[in-house]
């Protein structure tokens, strides 16, 4: 039950942070502002994470960590409700930036929590169960708000997402056990900090999450263009596919994060080359190939359903002495790769190089094998090295 009321607390935050895009026209017409500013909602609260998230987990570090999550949950909760009754765009971006506060701290401790809970040896799969509300806000969440808005109106759809949030907070505080942070070691504090960013092995985990996460994102931010592209659907026809696209990234969650804590180094590497393999069926298929193309996006999201968990887990692996700032730290990274990667793929659709964009997923996810080989982070303690590394 704790690890199912965490679970939902994630499909209310991914649900949350992605509303903007599931209501897009409504907003812009309501506000009475084009739809690229209220696409910057999302790009501006990316930005708002990556910068509040490191000094935020530290100034929290004492705090019990079902308090901390709750805590969050609240302001996803407040924000929501400002974001609702909002008389004007500028209250809806502070809203957004309230919102945005909470949601690094939440996304630092939910792992912690969740490994907590099953243990060190089982931090994967708990973090894989946990996650599994990320890939349903995907599949069920956004769908949902985009019709809630349609049907009745979308300040309601928002008011319905923060009575959501809401009682996500009360199922943790009822479910979850007080979970007061490790003090075994040092984990605040500026020199706690320091080691985090100068720890070699964290460091090799952030750069493959940066890689890993600028290649998906520069082709999936516009996976409606690939669709229509490679595999000539449009309108209902492309919802149908990304209804199998998304139900086809809860398996690879459900599959990966099976194996996460048994076989790091081989799941880290179903990820990175999944991705690489499903792009280049992309490049070598071409538009010709419309069945073909298909069922590579499709596959395309079992690597990215595990994406998370994978880079999540080598974290939690190699710092157990001090999780919070780890994950606050790897969360900047995963920022920073969705916002190069949205804009790196939107400068290159916008110069007619979809191609392009493709082949910069396939060559990141070279790359972040490459990476995960390399790394100590991405193998068992009691394995001397990854399988096939040199």
């Amino acid at each position: 039950m704790a690890l199912a009321s965490l679970s939902a607390a994630c499909f209310v935050s991914v649900t949350s942070e992605n509303l903007p895009v599931a209501l897009l026209p409504d907003l812009a017409a309501g506000f009475g502002v084009s739809e690229p500013a209220v696409g910057l909602l999302v790009t501006g609260y990316a930005v708002v994470v990556a910068l509040s998230v490191v000094p935020l987990v530290a100034l929290t570090a004492r705090w019990d960590r079902r308090t901390a999550a709750v805590a969050t949950i609240a302001t996803i909760t407040a924000s929501n409700v400002l974001l609702a009754v909002a008389p004007s765009y500028g209250v809806a971006v502070v809203a957004r930036v309230v919102s945005a506060v909470g949601h690094g701290v939440f996304w630092s401790v939910v792992a912690v929590i969740a490994a907590r809970l099953l243990g060190p040896h089982r931090a994967g799969r708990a973090t894989a169960v946990v996650f599994a509300g990320n890939s349903l806000a995907f599949l069920v969440g956004l769908p949902l708000s985009s019709w809630l808005g349609a049907t009745i109106g979308w300040r309601p759809a928002v008011l319905v997402v923060a009575a959501a949030a809401a009682l996500s907070a009360v199922a943790i505080r009822t479910t979850v056990d007080p979970t007061p942070p490790d003090h075994s070691t040092p984990s605040d504090g500026p020199s706690a900090v320091r080691r985090t960013l100068t720890d070699r092995s964290l460091a090799a985990v952030n750069a493959t999450t940066l890689i890993v996460v600028l290649g998906h994102l520069t082709a999936f931010t516009y996976i409606t263009v690939i669709i229509a592209d490679y595999v000539h659907l449009t309108g209902p026809a492309t919802s149908a596919l990304l209804l199998a696209h998304g139900a086809a990234g809860l398996l690879g969650l459900v599959f990966i994060g099976r194996d996460v804590d048994r076989r790091p180094c081989g799941t880290a590497l179903l990820v990175t080359g999944g991705f690489a393999a499903c792009m280049l069926t992309l490049l070598v298929a071409g538009p010709g190939a419309g069945a073909v193309a298909g069922a590579a996006v499709v596959l395309w999201a079992v690597p990215a359903g595990g994406m998370s968990v994978v880079l999540q887990a080598a974290v939690l692996r190699v710092a157990r002495d001090r999780p919070d700032l780890a994950s606050a730290v790897y969360i900047v990274a995963y920022q920073i790769g969705i916002a190069a990667g949205a804009g790196i793929g939107g400068l290159l659709l916008d110069a007619g190089a979809l191609p392009v964009a493709v082949a910069t997923t396939a060559l990141c996810g070279v790359a972040g094998a490459v990476l995960v080989r390399r790394s100590a982070a991405f193998r068992r303690a009691d394995a001397a090295r990854c399988p096939g590394a040199r």
